[in-house]
Formats: structure tokens, C-alpha cells, sequence
């Protein structure tokens, strides 16, 4: 058994001596030298420090890196147990948006005829609207071929002023009727995914 040298023994005795009023700290620096202090000093703030009471008994130790480690892993496990609560939430939600659609299937359609009779009806009338839309695009973009003439070849400047004011309203008038076709195309699209899955569920709801 390793025995402490009488000098270290009486150097450790007159410290606790010393901080016989005050708590004690022991270190060892990067040579594995050991030392003693009341205090925690600045070139052991980084490194594992023992806390002992003015009996040399030791009370903890304090160790910044492993703090540091303990705290990052807990940070980690905090951040992964927000994750899954919001994975759990968002499954949650589905499962009511899909509760809710099920309970307006059941309740709206007596059967599945009844679901592609609704859709073609709809479809219908999304293409009748589209037709309109359509047919006033076509009349208006002859009236602005026709407007854009005259005013190329008018050559009074309030008249042609005039003319101007129509172009900017027409070419605005069309640009609007063409964006309201291309979202009339893509809400068709979307009602037929739409419809599609509700057929399908509406069968697996009722067999």
C-alpha cells in the first residue's frame, strides 16, 4: 500500500488547519501535480475540482466538462422529446381531419352512386364556368385586336388618349378572365384526386 511522505502529510495537515473556518479544494493540473486552495482557482475553473469540509471529508466534485457533457445530452434528449410530442400531435390531427371527412361521407352520401353523381355535377358546372370564361376571352381579345387599330392610326391625341385607357382595361380584364381559367383547370384536377379518395374510403367505410 502506497504510504503519504510525512511532508505532504503535515503540509495537508497545516491546510485544514488553516481552512478550518472554510471549505477546501483539491485539483491536479496538467503535469498530475496536486494541489490544495479555499478557492477554486482560474487554471482549475476547467477541470475537476473535490470540494472538501474543513475535516478533509469529501463533500462532491465539481467537474465542468462533465457538467457540460451531462447538459448537452440533456439539452439533446429535451429536443428529442419535443420532436416526438410534435410528431404525435401532427398524427393527431390527422387522424381528426380524417375522423371528420368520415363522419361527412356517412352522413352526406346514401350510397357510392350517389358520391359520383355529386362529383360529375360539380365537374359540370366547373366546365360550364370555364366556357364562359372562355368565350368572353375570345370576344374581348377581338375587341382589343380592334381597339389596338384604331389607336394606331387615330391621330387625335384626346381620342387616342381614349383608346389607351380602353387597351389598359381589356388587356387587364383578360389577364384576369385567363388566371381565372387556369384556376378553374387545377381546382378540376383537385376535385377529382378529391373525389377519387373519397370513393375509395367511402368503400372501405361501408363493406
Amino acid at each position: 500500500m502506497n504510504k503519504i511522505p510525512f511532508a505532504a502529510t503535515a503540509s495537508l495537515f497545516l491546510l485544514l488547519s488553516s481552512f478550518a473556518h472554510a471549505g477546501l479544494y483539491r485539483w491536479v493540473d496538467e503535469h498530475g501535480e496536486v494541489h490544495f486552495s479555499d478557492k477554486i482557482p482560474v487554471a482549475a475553473s476547467r477541470k475537476a475540482v473535490t470540494q472538501m469540509n474543513k475535516n478533509g471529508v469529501v463533500q462532491k466534485t465539481i467537474d465542468p466538462e462533465a457538467d457540460a457533457l451531462a447538459k448537452k445530452e440533456h439539452e439533446a434528449n429535451s429536443a428529442k422529446r419535443e420532436q416526438l410530442a410534435l410528431l404525435e400531435k401532427i398524427k393527431q390531427d390527422e387522424l381528426a381531419v380524417l375522423k371528420k371527412r368520415d363522419n361527412y361521407l356517412l352522413s352526406t352520401y346514401e350510397n357510392k352512386d350517389e358520391i359520383t353523381k355529386s362529383f360529375i355535377n360539380k365537374i359540370n358546372l366547373m366546365k360550364g364556368n370555364a366556357a364562359i370564361l372562355d368565350a368572353q376571352t375570345h370576344i374581348l381579345e377581338k375587341r382589343l385586336a380592334t381597339i389596338e387599330k384604331k389607336h394606331a392610326i387615330v391621330k387625335n391625341q384626346e381620342r387616342k388618349d381614349s383608346l389607351q385607357s380602353k387597351i389598359i382595361n381589356i388587356t387587364d380584364t383578360i389577364r384576369q378572365y385567363k388566371k381565372a381559367l387556369m384556376q378553374n383547370k387545377e381546382e378540376r384536377v383537385t376535385l377529382s384526386k378529391t373525389y377519387k379518395v373519397d370513393l375509395k374510403r367511402y368503400l372501405e367505410l361501408t363493406k
